[in-house]
C-alpha cells in the first residue's frame, strides 16, 4: 500500500525545503507560527510543533540523526530525525496535512524510540552513557501507557514513564494537536531501540487528514531525546478486522474457554459479550491485554460452560468496530480417542485359555499388532472410523456375535474365524 505521507521515512535533504516553520501553541494563549534557527523542519510537508509554558513545557531542537554517526538512531535508509530537550521537558513533535476522501480509512504507523538520561545516584555509571536510559539501563524497552510501575518517589523507578510517545489523526484536517477532534492511539514508553509506536486508524471526515507525531516527557531530564523514523499512513478501506479464536476448540461441559481477540490496530473500550444457548449472557473474568509482535490482543476467560450447544462472542471497540464467532460445547464424553485410528480387535471364546491369547501374539503380533481379548463390548467400543473384530469360535458364545455387534455397536467390521486349537489359530491368522 502506497504512503500517503510526503517523507515519511525522513530520508529527503533538508536542503529540498530549508524549513525552521513551527507551530507554537502557548499554555495561556492563541497558537501561533514562526521560525526558529535550531530547528530543522524535516523537508516535504512536516511542520515542527510544541507546547510552550517557559520553564515547564519548553521549545525542543530538531535535526537529523544520521546513521553514519549512530546505526542505531536510524531504522532504515540514512537518517530518521531527533527531536530534544536539555535540562527540559517537552511536549512536541510534528504534524502534516494529507489529502483524502471523505469516508476513506487509513491507518497511522511510525517507529521511535527514546534517549532518556540523567544522572541518578546509585547509577552513576548510566550517567551521559548513550545506551542507557534511567530506569530500563541498556536493554531495549517498550512498555504500554499505564503498564509502567507506579510512581513511588525512587528516582530510577520514576524514569520509566518519562518518554510517552503517541501517534495521532484529525480526521477533519485541524493542526491543533490539542483540539477535541483529534484522535490518539495509545501511548508507549519506548527505550534504547526502535519499536513501532501502537498504530491507530480512522475515517476521515473532509477531504483533509492531519497526522501527528508527539513524544512527551515527564522530567526534566539532561537528555530527553526523541527519534523517529518511518512513519507511514495508508488507506486501508472497508471495516478494522480483527480475529477471534478460541481454546479448547471444542470444549466440553464443565469447562472454561478461553476467547482472545488480535488487531493490529490499538482499540478503545474493548468489549466481549458471550451468548449461551439460552440465550443468557456468559459472565467472564477481567480482560487481559497485551502485545504480539504487530499484534494487540484482548484475552478473556469465561466461566465454566454449562449448557451444552452453540455459543456466540461479539467483539466490539469504539469506531463501529465489531467481530462476530462462535464455538459449540459438547457433552462431557470419556473415551474419546485421542486421534483416529484403525483397530482390528481378536475377540476370543469364553472358553479360551491362555494358549489360545499366545497364539494370537505368534500369529499376528509382529505383522499387525492387533488386539487381543475376551470382551465382546471392548472389542465393539470406542469413537473411530475403523473398527474390525475377528471373532473365534463365534459359535461358543451363547448369542449371535454377528446381530450382537449390528445392535449394539453399528459400523464394526465382522470377520468369523474357525480354529480347531491354538496352532490352528495361528495358521488362520497369519493367512488373513
Amino acid at each position: 500500500m502506497a504512503n500517503l505521507l510526503r517523507n515519511g521515512d525522513f530520508e529527503m535533504d533538508w536542503g529540498v525545503d530549508k524549513s525552521h516553520r513551527c507551530l507554537i501553541f502557548p499554555v495561556d494563549g492563541e497558537p501561533y507560527e514562526t521560525d526558529v534557527g535550531n530547528i530543522f523542519t524535516p523537508s516535504g510537508g512536516w511542520v515542527t510543533w510544541f507546547r510552550h509554558d517557559a520553564g515547564t513545557w519548553d521549545q525542543p531542537e530538531v535535526r537529523d540523526a544520521w546513521v553514519t554517526h549512530d546505526s542505531r538512531r536510524v531504522h532504515s535508509g540514512q537518517k530518521g530525525t531527533l527531536l530534544f530537550t536539555f535540562y527540559r521537558k517537552h511536549d512536541a513533535g510534528f504534524l502534516q496535512q494529507v489529502q483524502t476522501t471523505p469516508g476513506e480509512r487509513v491507518r497511522l504507523t511510525a517507529w521511535a524510540h527514546a534517549w532518556s538520561n540523567h544522572k541518578v545516584e546509585g547509577h552513576e555509571s548510566c550517567g551521559d552513557d548513550a545506551r542507557c536510559s534511567c530506569g530500563v539501563g541498556r536493554n531495549a524497552a517498550f512498555i504500554l501507557e499505564g503498564e509502567a510501575p507506579e510512581l513511588d518517589g525512587d528516582p530510577w523507578n520514576d524514569a520509566i514513564p518519562n518518554f510517552t510517545f503517541y501517534v495521532g489523526i484529525d480526521p477533519t484536517g485541524g493542526t491543533n494537536p490539542f483540539a477535541s477532534t483529534v484522535v490518539w492511539g495509545r501511548g508507549a514508553h519506548i527505550y534504547n531501540e526502535y519499536a513501532q509506536i501502537p498504530s491507530m486508524e480512522e475515517t476521515a471526515q473532509a477531504d483533509t487528514v492531519t497526522v501527528f507525531l508527539r513524544s512527551k516527557t515527564l522530567w526534566p531530564f539532561k537528555h530527553n531525546d526523541a527519534y523517529w523514523d518511518d512513519a507511514e499512513l495508508v488507506a486501508v478501506g472497508g471495516a478494522l478486522k480483527v480475529r477471534l479464536s478460541y481454546q479448547p476448540v471444542s470444549p466440553r461441559i464443565g469447562k472454561a474457554v478461553t476467547i482472545e481477540a488480535r488487531s493490529q490496530t490499538t482499540l478503545s473500550d474493548a468489549r466481549l459479550v458471550i451468548r449461551q444457548p439460552s440465550g443468557a449472557e456468559l459472565p467472564q473474568g477481567t480482560v487481559v491485554t497485551g502485545r504480539d509482535g504487530n499484534w494487540y490482543t484482548w484475552t478473556y476467560t469465561t466461566s465454566p460452560l454449562s449448557d451444552v450447544g452453540r455459543y456466540e462472542a461479539v467483539f466490539s471497540a469504539a469506531g463501529d468496530v465489531e467481530a462476530t464467532g462462535a464455538f459449540v460445547c459438547a457433552p462431557d464424553v470419556r473415551g474419546l480417542p485421542r486421534e483416529q485410528y484403525k483397530r482390528t480387535y481378536v475377540l476370543l471364546p469364553p472358553d479360551a485359555n491362555a494358549a489360545w491369547a499366545l497364539a494370537v501374539v505368534d500369529g499376528a503380533w509382529n505383522r499387525h499388532r492387533y488386539t487381543v481379548g475376551g470382551s465382546a463390548d471392548d472389542a465393539g467400543i470406542g469413537d473411530l472410523g475403523a473398527r474390525r473384530v475377528i471373532a473365534v469360535n463365534p459359535g461358543k458364545w451363547p448369542s449371535d456375535l454377528r446381530a450382537f455387534f449390528a445392535e449394539h455397536y453399528p459400523g464394526v467390521e465382522y470377520v468369523a474365524i474357525e480354529a480347531a486349537d491354538p496352532q490352528d489359530l495361528q495358521r488362520e491368522l497369519r493367512a488373513l
